[in-house]
């Protein structure tokens, strides 16, 4: 299995499935719950950018409704640490140092950034939480331009048992295909000596990265038309 998971790191607590066969078709529906310990690298120096940056996947249905909870979550305090998530629409990111006490509002389907300024705790996180198979990824904007980033740079939250192995997957299953797009991967460790990796879409062997569990990717679109209502493909 060639994504990257780590029984130390993650586990599923438990799983409910029924199942249904109607007219000859195999309906699954699951209840799973979920907890990851999710590593964080500290740190972070916008000098260093995109080393020790942290986007991660908080699982469909959690506690973390808001960022003051994610704080709390992986034991942040200080103003070292900051919650940022990006509203692909707009470019404008909805941010908050943990020191804080607002509970500015988390979407669970976007991927969530999170930096530590300091050398110390956090350096990890555990987060708990369960799938939510009505939820569909959230709409992805398509004529993505550099020159406007980050408007249209559509982090997404994975679900922690999809099926997504490598990052064509997630073209696939989002129908963007050679020259129409591609999707991104930051690797926040700081040993890396390539911290962004982008895929091609379309191309099964350029920077075909593996998915990774508890991280967010980024899609840019850059041929027009919105994606509205795709669901991940899951166990």
């Amino acid at each position: 299995m060639s994504r990257k998971m780590n029984w130390k790191s993650w586990v599923i607590l438990g799983l409910a499935v029924a199942v249904l066969v109607t007219s000859g078709t195999l309906v699954m529906a699951s209840n799973m719950g979920f907890k990851v310990n999710k590593q964080i690298y500290n740190g972070y120096l916008s000098s260093a950018f995109p080393k020790r940056v942290n986007w991660i996947s908080i699982p469909y249905s959690s506690p973390y409704t808001n960022m003051k909870a994610l704080c709390n979550a992986i034991g942040a305090t200080t103003s070292a640490v900051n919650i940022y998530q990006l509203n692909a629409s707009t470019g404008v990111a909805s941010q908050m140092a943990c020191n804080l006490n607002l509970a500015t509002a988390l979407d669970a389907l976007r991927g969530v950034r999170v930096t530590n300024t300091s050398a110390g705790a956090p350096t990890n996180g555990i987060l708990v939480g369960a799938s939510d198979e009505t939820k569909t990824l959230p709409t992805l904007y398509g004529s993505f331009l550099l020159s406007a980033s980050p408007k249209k740079e559509n982090w997404i939250s994975i679900p922690y048992h999809t099926t997504w192995m490598k990052a064509e997957d997630v073209c696939v299953t989002l129908g963007i295909g050679a020259g129409a797009g591609s999707v991104i991967r930051i690797n926040g460790d700081p040993a890396s000596g390539t911290n962004t990796i982008t895929h091609p879409c379309g191309n099964t062997t350029v920077s075909n990265f593996s998915i990774v569990i508890g991280e967010a990717v980024d899609v840019r679109k850059t041929t027009a038309g919105d994606i509205v209502g795709k669901y991940v493909p899951h166990f």
